[in-house]
């Protein structure tokens, strides 16, 4: 498996993701991403203007995606010393992945890109009343920085964790230098 920058190409494979994680959080009685039409939106806007990152397999199908970009200004203000971080957004992995350490692997392969910007911190938001997803980011080194109300917005539910810290057991990241890209065995 290889994690690289995610083209207009593969919008319908993070569609495809977005539409399955979905289904599992609804099927698990939370009540997250909602607004599909919304989502799908987000996703291509994002794959355009750089920063989705994917993880395919050796088929080339896509198992995991992420985003790396700069602060929700909705979220994160001037205190928060926004240029001091990098901001991790639409995280999302496979079910037939999920469970297997390859999200700890991600949170650091994100944590080392936010250290080779020369950022202090990784941050995200994430739904307020999702907490079982709150609790995953906590016991993964997240402390939570607060949690904001905005109009129109469910999510607010701030996390950051330092970008030198690593979790994970070393299991799937190995370096592909020569393309710049990361290789899972």
């Amino acid at each position: 498996m290889i994690v690289r920058e995610a083209t207009p190409e593969d919008v319908d494979a993070v569609v495809a993701l977005r539409i399955e994680s979905e289904r599992w959080l609804h099927a698990a009685g939370v009540r997250q991403w909602i607004d599909r039409d919304r989502g799908i939106r987000v996703i291509r806007d994002r794959i355009t203007a750089g920063g989705t990152y994917l993880v395919v397999d050796n088929d080339d199908a896509v198992v995991a995606s992420l985003t790396l970009s700069g602060p929700d200004t909705d979220f994160w203000t001037s205190e928060d010393e926004p240029e001091t971080a990098l901001y991790l957004y639409k995280f999302m992995i496979t079910g037939r992945c999920r469970g297997t350490g390859l999200g700890d692997e991600l949170l650091d392969w994100a944590c080392a890109q936010a250290e080779q910007e020369g950022k202090r911190w990784l941050r995200l938001d994430c739904w307020r009343d999702n907490y079982g997803l709150q609790r995953y980011y906590l016991e993964r080194g997240f402390t939570h920085v607060r949690t904001m109300i905005v109009d129109g917005r469910d999510s607010g539910a701030l996390f950051q964790r330092p970008a030198a810290l690593r979790t994970a057991t070393g299991r799937f990241l190995a370096t592909a230098a020569a393309q710049d890209v990361q290789t899972l065995p």
